[in-house]
């Protein structure tokens, strides 16, 4: 019941992060075109498109990934390991969690420390806008965050603990 009750929590918050990575992908849509109708149609570029997109596309992939990686829609190579009998193949799969896992682990903590490193030292963008960079570097940590609950949910449903 508890580990039922866990995998909602999980996926919830999985599609969570999803749901604002679908957001940020609508307004930077809406912020490019307007960008591009202002610029050619107006005569006249903003100041803050450019920079702010280029924020907003890694949080994008941060924040979506993993339910993507929950819905296998990563990319893999798997003409190998599709060969690979069933039992092997769990096990496999088992690895690559854990080995997703680590990484997840590391960059969540690494980018966490970066961005609190940059708000405790006041850093901002050195454009016009002076965007203080834990704002948007916060994004990475949150996203990798999920990444790390959704590799051990798959490890736990490997298992076959939550089948």
């Amino acid at each position: 019941m508890i580990l039922r009750a866990l995998d909602v929590s999980i996926r919830r918050t999985g599609d969570a992060g999803f749901i604002i990575a679908i957001m940020i992908m609508v307004f930077l849509t809406i912020s490019i075109t307007w960008e591009v109708i202002s610029r050619y149609v107006l005569g006249s570029s903003t100041v803050w498109v450019t920079e702010v997109s280029g924020y907003l596309v890694a949080g994008v992939l941060f924040m979506a990934i993993g339910k993507v990686y929950r819905d296998n829609g990563h990319v893999a190579m798997s003409i190998i390991v599709d060969k690979f009998p069933e039992h092997t193949h769990a096990h496999f799969m088992m690895i690559v969690d854990f080995i997703v896992l680590i990484f997840a682990v590391f960059v969540t903590w690494s980018t966490y420390d970066m961005a609190m490193l940059s708000l405790v030292l006041g850093w901002k963008s050195s454009t016009t806008l002076a965007v203080p960079l834990y704002i948007p570097q916060t994004l990475i940590p949150l996203g990798s965050a999920i990444l790390v609950i959704e590799a051990i949910r798959m490890m736990i449903v490997r298992t076959g603990s939550l089948k």
